[in-house]
């Protein structure tokens, strides 16, 4: 049988696999929301300082609120290490600046810088003297006073906080006010801690319970919050004499302008008294006191008070460069130290 030739059907070359596909990475939630951040952080690299010089004045007007809702001092060391971030020191005069204008403009408020302590006691002059270094004119210490006008800081408008009640407010600041007033009015801006509590007595507040404090933790209320000080001092037969003469506080909130108020409220009723009482507020106060009488009158001002007026400029300008010194010489020291 003849062989017959056939041909081996080629067989079919297996079809080429499809390339496997590669699945894209889905990324975590956590590295979808770093990626978000980085993103982010790289759009808005441009507006970071921006937004950080924004977010120091927004704390500063914050610190300043609650500050002063506590009666506690807006101290520079707070906004140092509480609203300034790393490395701005030299941004602290335009935070402090815009910080000023919206407490002006929003709240109706400044922030008023404090007197230094005066040196009262023998040994503390002496020890002024001895130093004989210049002191620096700032406190670097201020409190949030209101702007508004006087017709509108009245009782029915502006009415005492709620915290602890409205009572208790209202009967702190009057019993402040009275305390003040009696340290003005007195010889040198100082009182005997035993004629003090003589005065007490007759108004029979020495003894007074003020929101579950008495007198005398009331006093000390006041030492604490810088509306008066204590003084004590020895003389050379060791006999310990206590006085109290007004703090930076009391000469910014209340000053000579509160007390003569207050005697006027109390005494200025009859307009045949009323020239003698008005001399006996300057022989115990000062020409301030004629000045917020013509403001009260609406009486026009004078040439020699706008001359008055121009000189207090100067001087305020003056005073305003020699701090703005002072504080660089602070931020480089404090860069120095970073």
């Amino acid at each position: 049988m003849p062989v017959i030739n056939r041909k081996r059907r080629a067989q079919a070359e297996p079809e080429a696999s499809p390339p496997p596909t590669r699945r894209r990475h889905s990324p975590s939630a956590s590295e979808a929301s770093s990626v978000d951040e980085d993103i982010e952080g790289e759009a808005d690299g441009e507006t970071q300082g921006g937004s950080s010089h924004d977010q120091m004045v927004k704390k500063l007007v914050r610190l300043a609120l609650a500050s002063e809702y506590s009666r506690q001092l807006i101290r520079r060391t707070d906004i140092t290490s509480k609203v300034m971030a790393p490395n701005t020191g030299r941004q602290f005069k335009h935070v402090f600046s815009e910080a000023q204008t919206q407490l002006l403009t929003v709240f109706g408020m400044e922030m008023t810088e404090l007197p230094q302590k005066e040196k009262v006691t023998i040994s503390q002059k002496r020890t002024a003297a001895r130093s004989g270094s210049r002191s620096s004119s700032s406190s670097k210490a201020w409190i949030l006073t209101s702007t508004l006008p006087a017709r509108y800081r009245q009782p029915k408008i502006l009415s005492p906080p709620q915290i602890p009640s409205t009572a208790a407010e209202s009967s702190y600041v009057g019993l402040t006010t009275f305390v003040l007033t009696l340290i003005y009015l007195s010889p040198s801006s100082s009182i005997a801690e035993a004629r003090l509590e003589k005065h007490m007595k007759r108004m029979n507040a020495d003894n007074y319970v003020l929101g579950g404090e008495k007198t005398e933790k009331v006093l000390k209320r006041m030492e604490r919050e810088q509306y008066i000080i204590k003084v004590k001092e020895r003389d050379g037969g060791g006999e310990e004499s206590v006085d109290y003469v007004i703090g930076p506080r009391g000469r910014v909130e209340v000053g000579e302008r509160g007390v003569a108020g207050l005697v006027r409220k109390v005494y200025g009723k009859k307009d045949a008294e009323a020239d003698e009482l008005e001399r006996r507020l300057v022989r115990s106060l000062g020409d301030v006191v004629i000045e917020k009488r013509r403001r009260v009158e609406g009486d026009e001002v004078g040439e020699d008070e706008g001359g008055e007026e121009g000189e207090t400029q100067e001087v305020e300008q003056e005073e305003e460069q020699e701090e703005e010194e002072e504080e660089e010489e602070e931020e480089e020291e404090e860069e120095e130290e970073e």
